[in-house]
């Protein structure tokens, strides 16, 4: 399936990506969350659509930034749905892709 949505992180929110909550500083897992990948994700689940969130051209992810995002996602939609509906791309760290994947599955329990 071809994407109908995509947030690009490094051009849509910011290149250096910081840690989980908001009150950690600028640029959380936690504000991305809320600004972006839940309106982004909220929208493609009722058009039956593709997200693709590209992970490139970024100073890298805290494991705190990818659980306060992703994670949170999985934690409140469960991992299927999360991942019926969303596509990653990291030509940078394909690495990466199964670092988030792995955290949409096996979410950390936030606070």
């Amino acid at each position: 399936m071809k994407p109908t949505k995509i947030i690009n992180i490094a051009a849509d929110f910011t290149d250096a990506p910081g840690a989980r909550y908001k009150s950690d500083g600028p640029f959380s897992g936690e504000a991305f969350y809320e600004k972006l990948l839940l309106p982004a994700y909220i929208e493609t689940v009722r058009d039956n659509g593709l997200l693709l969130v590209d992970l490139d051209d970024t100073w890298g992810y805290a494991s705190s930034f990818i659980s306060g995002s992703f994670g949170k996602l999985s934690q409140k939609y469960g991992a299927a749905d999360v991942l019926k509906h969303i596509k990653f791309k990291s030509d940078d760290s394909p690495a990466l892709i199964l670092k988030v994947e792995n955290e949409i599955r096996n979410p950390i329990k936030n606070k």
